[in-house]
């Protein structure tokens, strides 16, 4: 399973080298203290499932790309404006996907180890934090070969 902790290594290497990412981490979302505003942009790895087949095994992963919503407030009414960074938020995490998926297309042609199966599955998201975070879930599958015999 060597592989498995290549392609993890790979991912966090490629985002922890994104200019628009400050911290990379893994796991469970709610292990991470989403309160401390220094960790932001955050990309979060999550593995959602394995299928081990015969010949191959699929990785099912999820990568929370995500962003503090700096909210302006008019300070003589004490409400909130309009104008915040939300949609920029959002485009700089689609490109942060963008380029992650490019980077591991070109990783199929060179490298044999692991392949991504599908293309990415990208969904905006806002508000679904407490603390006025937007960004992008991405949802893709990485296929390796299954080293195991049968003995």
């Amino acid at each position: 399973m060597n592989t498995y902790f290549k392609v993890i290594d790979d991912i966090k290497t490629a985002l922890s080298a994104e200019p628009f990412i400050n911290k990379v981490s893994q796991g469970d979302i709610y292990e991470i203290d989403l309160n401390k505003k220094t960790i932001f942009p955050l990309a979060h790895i999550i593995i959602e499932s394995i299928d081990i087949q015969t010949n191959r095994i699929s990785l099912s992963v999820s990568i929370l790309l995500m962003d503090i919503v700096d909210i302006s407030k008019d300070s003589t009414t004490d409400l909130i404006r309009k104008n915040n960074n939300e949609l920029d938020a959002i485009n700089n995490m689609l490109n942060v996907s963008a380029r992650l998926q490019a980077l591991l297309a070109r990783h199929n042609n060179y490298h044999a180890d692991y392949e991504l199966d599908s293309s990415f599955s990208c969904s905006p998201f806002k508000e679904r934090f407490e603390n006025n975070l937007a960004g992008i879930t991405v949802d893709f599958t990485i296929n390796m070969a299954n080293d195991m015999t049968k003995c």
